[in-house]
C-alpha cells in the first residue's frame, strides 16, 4: 500500500514558525506565523495566523481550529499615528483555523498588528502583536516580491524643457486589475497625493500636490528649474493599504546647472530663510542605520532669536522631513513624534527617522509660519553600527 502525503506551502510555513508568538483571549488562542526570513519594507508580505479553541482539545491534534471566523487586520505605527492604517479582511488558508493577510509596509520599523476575530457562535475579540519590519535595502540579495500598486507618468509636452511649464499626469494601477485606473484613495496629511520632485543629484527639491480628476488621474503643472534627470516620488494611500510610495524618472532638456556633490557639501547645522532660523540640534556625526531615532529641530525667529512659538500646522503636522539617500532613490519620509504633547509650540520639533542604509542623505525640513512654508536643507550621514 502506498501512502501519499500532501504538504501545502501554508503548512510548510506553519512548521517553520511553530514557536511563533501567541496571544490569548479567553478560551481562544491566536498564534502568529511570520515568513521564515522575516518581514521587509516595500514588498508585499504574507502574514498568517492560526486561531484555536483551547476549551476543545484533541489528545492528538491539539486545540480545535476555529473555522469560518470573520477576521480582519489593522496595522499601524504606534510612534507615528499620522501614518495611514493598513486594513485588510483576512482570507482563510488551506489549513482549518488558519487565516492570512498581505500587507505592504512603507518602511522599516516597529508596527502594531491588531486582529479582530469573530467566531461563528461567539462574540468578537481583539489580540495585538508587535511586528519588526526590516528596511528594503536589507532585502537587496533576495528576489523582491511584486508590489500591489504601480504609478505611470505622462508628461505634456512629452519632452519637457527647463524653465517651461509641463503638465504631469499620474495614473495608478492595482496589480490584480492592472488595466483599470485605481481611484479609491484616502486623504493623508490633508492631501490625496504628495509628489516629491528631486533631481537625481539631489540639487533640486520640490513638494507638490497633484489633484485627482473624475477619471482617477492626478494632474499638476510644474516648471523644472534646470535640465537633468528627475526622480518623481508619488506618496498615496489606497484605501486600507496604508501609505504607498512609488517612483518614476523623467528627463528634462535645456539649460543645465552645476552638479550638486553631496560628498563635498559642508555639514551646516543652521539654515536661515524668510525670517526663520532652523537649527538641527543633534550631532552631525553619522547616525545609526536600521533603527528609529529622534532628530530634533529648533526653529526660532531670525531677528529676535526667540523660539518660534507661532509655528502653524502644515499638511496636518507641525513639520515634515524628507530625507533622500545619495543614490537618489532611497526615500525616508519622517513625521514629528506624535506621542509627545504640544510638539512645536516652543519651536522644537522632534522627528522620528530611520536610515535604511549607510551613506549620505540630503534632508528637507518644512515648517509653516504666517501661512508661508519655509523649506530648510541639511546634509546628514548614516553608518552601520553607529550609535
Amino acid at each position: 500500500m502506498k501512502l501519499f502525503v500532501f504538504v501545502t506551502l501554508s503548512s510548510l510555513l506553519c512548521f517553520a514558525q511553530e514557536d511563533g508568538p501567541k496571544q490569548r483571549a479567553g478560551k481562544y488562542e491566536v498564534q502568529l506565523r511570520l515568513p521564515a526570513d522575516g518581514l521587509y519594507a516595500q514588498e508585499e508580505m504574507q502574514i498568517e495566523y492560526r486561531v484555536t479553541d483551547t476549551s476543545r482539545v484533541d489528545p492528538v491534534m491539539g486545540a480545535a481550529p476555529v473555522i469560518r471566523a470573520a477576521t480582519k487586520s489593522s496595522i499601524d505605527m504606534p510612534a507615528m499615528q499620522g501614518m495611514p492604517t493598513l486594513e485588510e479582511l483576512a482570507h482563510p488558508e488551506g489549513i482549518p483555523g488558519e487565516y492570512g493577510v498581505h500587507p505592504l509596509f512603507a518602511h522599516g520599523g516597529e508596527y502594531r498588528l491588531r486582529l479582530t476575530i469573530k467566531p461563528l457562535a461567539d462574540a468578537e475579540f481583539v489580540v495585538t502583536f508587535l511586528l519588526n519590519v526590516a528596511d528594503a535595502s536589507v532585502a537587496k540579495n533576495r528576489k523582491p516580491k511584486p508590489k500591489p500598486y504601480t504609478m505611470d507618468l505622462k508628461a505634456s509636452p512629452k519632452s519637457p524643457k527647463a524653465g517651461e511649464p509641463v503638465e504631469l499626469i499620474f495614473t495608478f494601477h492595482q496589480r490584480e486589475s492592472s488595466k483599470d485606473t485605481f481611484k479609491d484613495f484616502i486623504i493623508q496629511h490633508e492631501k490625496l497625493m504628495h509628489l516629491l520632485i528631486v533631481r537625481e543629484d539631489l540639487g533640486v527639491f520640490s513638494h507638490e500636490h497633484p489633484v485627482m480628476g473624475e477619471d482617477g488621474q492626478f494632474r499638476t503643472t510644474f516648471t523644472f528649474p534646470t535640465a537633468g534627470e528627475f526622480h518623481l516620488f508619488g506618496d498615496v494611500a489606497p484605501k486600507g493599504a496604508g501609505s504607498q510610495v512609488m517612483m518614476v524618472k523623467l528627463k528634462v532638456s535645456g539649460k543645465g546647472a552645476p552638479k550638486y556633490d553631496i560628498s563635498k557639501t559642508e555639514r551646516k547645522p543652521v539654515f536661515i530663510a524668510d525670517g526663520l532660523k532652523v537649527e538641527f540640534a543633534g550631532s552631525l556625526k553619522p547616525m545609526g542605520t536600521r533603527k528609529t531615532q529622534s532628530l530634533m529641530f529648533e526653529v526660532s525667529d531670525q531677528a529676535s532669536g526667540a523660539p518660534a512659538t507661532n509655528l502653524q500646522p502644515y499638511l496636518g503636522a507641525m513639520g515634515h522631513l524628507i530625507l533622500i539617500h545619495e543614490d537618489g532613490v532611497t526615500l525616508v519620509h519622517s513625521h514629528p513624534d506624535e506621542r509627545l504633547p504640544d510638539v512645536g509650540k516652543d519651536g522644537k520639533v522632534p522627528f522620528l527617522a530611520r536610515f535604511p542604509k549607510p551613506g549620505n542623505y540630503r534632508g528637507w525640513a518644512q515648517f509653516q509660519r504666517d501661512g508661508k512654508v519655509v523649506t530648510s536643507a541639511f546634509v546628514m550621514s548614516a553608518t552601520a553600527g553607529a550609535e
